[in-house]
């Protein structure tokens, strides 16, 4: 399934946060491929992949998985509560 979303994250910021929700030290998924602007994890549970692109004062994200729904739904709140703790902080 496919899932979009926008925030005032940074794109490397986003995918820092997807490698940290769903990689090892997350839900454990193993990274498969990472680039500028897209990051691909996967496991036999299913997979994610989680695209960037920089928009003025945004960040459209992208993501797309196999087998994995809820935890992307998920992620999508973490990353929202993320952009609102750090709005609150000022960073």
């Amino acid at each position: 399934m496919n899932y979009g979303t926008s925030t005032h994250l940074g794109p490397q910021q986003v995918l820092d946060l997807a490698a940290r929700f769903f990689g090892p030290s997350g839900l454990g998924l193993r990274i498969a491929e990472r680039g500028q602007d897209c990051i691909i994890l996967a496991s036999s549970q299913g997979s994610v992949s989680v695209r960037v692109q920089p928009l003025v004062g945004d960040t459209e994200v992208f993501l797309s998985t196999e087998g994995l729904d809820e935890q992307v739904r998920q992620f999508m709140v973490y990353a929202y509560e993320e952009a609102q703790d750090q709005a609150k902080s000022g960073g």
